[in-house]
């Protein structure tokens, strides 16, 4: 299968190496459900990012439009990854490939990535008090979010509101309770937050006079369907032009036959790996 994109990947700028430790990380995400890498990202690949975001609205906005949703979509936009080139180098080499790991306690894949651009005392539908998966897990990590800031965030711009803890509890708490309990995640440009799929959380309003860009790359264990099958969206031609690492985390390795002739298949040429899990 080949695709229609085709993007060329340029060297990949100096990441700075996160200073984490595992067993920090796993007493935060029990704890907490969340916890907060500084300093994750370059200065420059943050640039690269935000300059192919200033274009989003031309490809998006017509979509909406169209499917009469923009309404419902107004600042949020969905699979980024797909027309913006130089997020690839977010996911390769990705800063946080260790503590993401442990989280799953192995392999994982990209299960969605999308952006948002929130200008001032403007809406968006993140700012409802939500989790990112439907279906409490209690406490099996299936799911997890993260949050790539490509803006300082700040109280006043709409940092995202956390509910530490609440990742354990299936119910929904109400406004009143959230707000009394919850901390903003402030943090600056080229941060990431990583936060437990069944977290309740909520973005803040932007009551700033500047713009708060963020990505959110969602990653899942291999066997969970993508919102978007990247692999057929890239093409799978695509897969021999990028790295070992890139592949798996766009879901090469777990791949679905759809015909008899692509499921008997000897071991090393298997769509589904067996480490996937």
């Amino acid at each position: 299968m080949t695709s229609n994109v085709i993007y060329i990947i340029s060297p990949v700028p100096k990441l700075n190496k996160t200073t984490m430790d595992i067993k920090t990380f796993n007493d935060k995400m029990d704890k907490d459900g969340w916890c907060h890498i500084p300093n994750a990202y370059s200065e420059e690949i943050i640039d690269q990012v935000n300059s192919e975001l200033a274009n989003l609205d031309q490809i998006y906005v017509p979509i909406q439009k169209e499917a009469g949703i923009y309404t419902e979509s107004v600042n949020a936009y969905h699979h980024t990854i797909m027309v913006c080139p130089s997020m690839l180098k977010l996911l390769d080499p990705n800063p946080i490939h260790e503590l993401l790991s442990a989280y799953f306690n192995g392999k994982y894949i990209l299960n969605t990535m999308g952006a948002s651009i929130i200008n001032p005392n403007s809406n968006i539908y993140t700012q409802k008090i939500h989790r990112d998966i439907r279906s409490h897990t209690n406490g099996l990590n299936i799911l997890t979010n993260t949050l790539i800031m490509l803006d300082d965030s700040t109280e006043e711009n709409g940092a995202t509101w956390m509910f530490s803890g609440s990742h354990t509890r299936p119910d929904q708490p109400n406004s009143e309770e959230f707000y009394n309990k919850s901390v903003r995640a402030v943090g600056k440009r080229g941060d990431v937050l990583i936060f437990d799929g069944n977290i309740w959380h909520a973005a803040g309003e932007n009551k700033s006079k500047q713009v708060r860009r963020i990505l959110t790359p969602i990653y899942t264990k291999p066997f969970m369907k993508q919102q978007l099958d990247y692999p057929r969206a890239f093409g799978y031609d695509f897969a021999r032009t990028i790295s070992t690492e890139l592949r798996q985390t766009l879901g090469y390795n777990s791949l679905v036959p759809t015909r008899l002739d692509e499921f008997y298949q000897p071991t090393d040429k298997r769509f589904y790996k067996s480490d996937q899990g």
